[in-house]
């Protein structure tokens, strides 16, 4: 196998990346043959969660192993690479990498699956399809983060619905049905303008003679970057509007090269800003996270809503990069409203349902990270500007972890909370920390990593994106400290609500946080606590590539 320059392979030569991708896939197998020999359902919970360990201890093997300073031709090394030809008649490749964007969704999805499958040990109907659907899930939002070809790409990115739409319709709450729907019709909707787009540019590309579906290929071209091969020059922005003219579409819809790389950049963008939740793109996500089990709450909240900034990382910079900087401050505008529109969405439901209260701060903190995203393509001035555009990529991907962990942790124990009480209602509760002073500590924790308390992880994430927007979004960046406030409140006035004032007589006997419980949140608040404290692993993985990625906006 010859690789491009820009690739590393696995330094031993292992499909490390191979094995990570199936591991979970292989286990949901080992459901099925366990369902079929009529396993007791205990044995089949253990075992999964146990197997889970195994792509978990994969993507640390490949941690260990990934070069973070690595750089070749123009841009981050690719790294653990496995590229084989599929099918060949429209030069779609088998290919996985993983580089300092990927990697850290690709270990917070390790890290999330298993503390899923334990949340999901209260499940007791139809117990071995719904861990058979968890690894499936993890094996298609492995994939998506580590395929490289789109055309395999899609496929993950498509798969990953199924199972999210069956966990949700089959083991949610009474509206089920309607947020499972809900949340499906959206993110289709998204994929059909996707692949439009992408089939008009592989058509582009293959009119200017070199047809690819190869993500850094075509975001090599984007950027005006060398291809191995080709000839010099190359620009995806023109080979788009070549072949509208050939086509006979310029001169029906006009002339302006721009044009055609705009509206690839809208079809791009509002695909991936439906599963990142930016508004108006938004109105899924509260009943699909209040609404699912507690296992498909932490993922889609962890996990999924990720998928949508990674999506704008690996395609949408790179690909249209003059395009992202025009429309940098619409997109930034966006974020700004859904920041705003977050905060007072959970504000609003103090007193209601704790998920929904939840489900609206993910909003909120999803802009920051769209924030972010627009911030690093805004137009700026010198250096400064971009140092501020990888400082702000930097936070948007701590942020992303820090969410997840907390966010996870948060609906982990809310779903812990309606085992022992059958209620998700604010009002239902009260005093609770006179009866339950550990699970309120645990949660309070929890709560402070969400609301980006210094010392834990959501806080370096979000001083990291306000650093770095405030160089090319200043007036945005400014506002969007609105939601910090707010989110900040709703998140105290729940706790609140749930553990302080009197004890409401119905929970006089309800027991506090059992071993189990706080072994399987343990995890993700040392995590939080880590980075909050160290954040540079993290950091350092992102960085490289982080910085080249921003380096081609001026």
């Amino acid at each position: 196998m010859t690789l491009p320059g820009y690739m590393i392979a696995a330094p031993d030569g292992l499909p490390w990346l191979t094995l990570l991708v199936l591991s979970p896939l292989l286990g949901a197998l080992l459901v099925a043959l366990g369902a079929a020999l009529r396993l007791d359902d205990r044995m089949v919970k253990w075992g999964v969660a146990a197997w889970m360990l195994v792509p978990l201890a994969l993507a640390l093997r490949v941690w260990a192993g990934f070069d973070s300073a690595a750089v070749s031709g123009g841009q981050g090394a690719v790294q653990f690479v496995e590229r084989l030809p599929w099918v060949q008649a429209i030069q779609v490749n088998y290919f996985l990498g993983v580089d300092g964007i990927s990697l850290p969704l690709v270990l917070l999805t390790v890290v999330m699956a298993p503390i899923a499958a334990l949340a999901s040990f209260g499940i007791s109907e139809r117990v071995k399809l719904h861990f058979a659907l968890l690894l499936l899930l993890q094996t298609a939002m492995l994939g998506y983060f580590l395929a490289l070809d789109f055309f395999f790409w899609f496929i993950f990115w498509e798969i990953s619905l199924v199972p999210a739409f069956f966990l949700i319709q089959h083991w949610g709450r009474e509206n089920s049905r309607v947020a499972a729907f809900k949340f499906f019709v959206y993110t289709v909707a998204g994929s059909l303008g996707l692949l439009l787009v992408f089939q008009f540019i592989y058509l582009a590309t293959r009119f200017a003679g070199v047809p690819t579906w190869d993500l850094i290929n075509l975001g090599r071209l984007g950027q005006g970057l060398a291809l191995e091969g080709a000839p010099a020059g190359l620009n995806l922005q023109r080979m788009l509007f070549d072949y509208a003219d050939h086509l006979g579409i310029a001169n029906v819809v006009g002339r302006f090269e721009g044009l055609y790389a705009s509206i690839a950049f809208w079809a791009i963008f509002v695909a991936f800003a439906i599963k990142l939740a930016v508004w108006p793109f938004h109105t899924w996500l509260p009943d699909a996270y209040s609404e699912a089990p507690t296992a498909a709450s932490i993922l889609l909240s962890a996990v999924m809503s990720k998928m949508g900034a990674y999506g704008m990382l690996r395609i949408m910079l790179p690909l249209v990069p003059e395009a992202s900087q025009f429309f940098a401050p619409a997109m930034g505008a966006l974020a700004l409203i859904g920041i705003v529109a977050g905060a007072f969405g959970a504000f609003s439901h103090v007193r209601g349902d704790v998920k929904r209260l939840i489900a609206y701060t993910s909003i909120n903190h999803m802009g920051y990270v769209m924030l972010a995203i627009a911030a690093a393509a805004a137009a700026g001035t010198g250096a400064v500007s971009a140092d501020s555009r990888a400082i702000a990529l930097n936070g948007a991907l701590v942020q992303m972890v820090a969410h997840g962990l907390s966010t996870g942790a948060l609906f982990l124990l809310a779903g812990a909370l309606y085992a022992r009480t059958q209620s998700y209602n604010l009002r239902d509760f009260g005093g609770l920390r006179a009866v339950m002073p550990g699970f309120a500590g645990v949660m309070g924790v929890a709560m402070f990593a969400n609301l980006g308390l210094p010392g834990l992880a959501g806080f370096v994430g979000e001083f990291f994106i306000f650093r770095g927007a405030w160089a090319t979004l200043p007036f945005f960046t400014l506002l969007a400290t609105i939601g910090l406030v707010f989110t900040a409140l709703a998140l105290l006035l729940m706790f609140q609500q749930i553990f302080l004032g009197p004890l409401n007589g119905k929970w006089k006997r309800v027991n506090d946080i059992s071993p189990f419980e706080f072994w399987t949140a343990a995890p993700l608040l040392l995590l939080l606590l880590v980075f909050g404290l160290y954040p540079a692993p993290l950091m350092s993985i992102a960085n490289t590539a982080a910085t080249q990625m921003v380096a081609v906006f001026r």
